[in-house]
């Protein structure tokens, strides 16, 4: 059994004129990435894997600091498509058994429709929790996960 948490990023400033993978977030953004930051403490996750874009890794941020565990910045991550992104999950390494990708719509979203077989709308600063069974992350096929939970930082407050 392996567990992967999807966090799409919070909201994001869309009154500055930047490119979109140089967008920051805006003030409820940098509120939501603390509410989740603050949910996420404790948990046993071995790997956080974050887009490259700015507001996904500002999301990042405070949550691998809350965790204390590493963060792999992944460039990947910005723009693939759910079948780009299984793939990157297929590659993790077999020692790590929890692992969370920070990244956007659509794709997260699709993900979730390929690994558990059902739909789930990830607003901001959305985290889902799949369970896989699987024993190995090369094993992740589709119809092979479950969601087992969806709190948005709105949930937590």
């Amino acid at each position: 059994m392996r567990t992967l948490r999807l966090l799409r990023h919070a909201k994001s400033d869309w009154s500055q004129a930047v490119e979109d993978h140089d967008r920051p977030l805006n003030r409820r953004g940098a509120r939501a990435r603390q509410v989740i930051a603050e949910h996420v403490r404790g948990w046993p996750v071995d790997l956080v894997i974050s887009s490259d874009a700015k507001r996904a890794l500002d999301t990042a941020e405070p949550v691998v600091e809350t965790l204390g565990c590493p963060l792999r910045v992944e460039p990947r991550v910005y723009g693939v498509d759910a079948a780009g992104l299984l793939e990157l999950v297929r590659e993790l390494p077999t020692d790590l058994r929890d692992v969370m990708v920070v990244g956007h719509n659509p794709t997260l979203e699709q993900l979730i429709e390929l690994l558990c077989r059902t739909t789930a709308r990830l607003r901001t600063a959305a985290l889902a929790t799949l369970r896989l069974d699987i024993d190995t992350w090369i094993e992740a096929t589709p119809g092979c996960g479950t969601l087992v939970d969806l709190v948005t930082a709105a949930d937590l407050r």
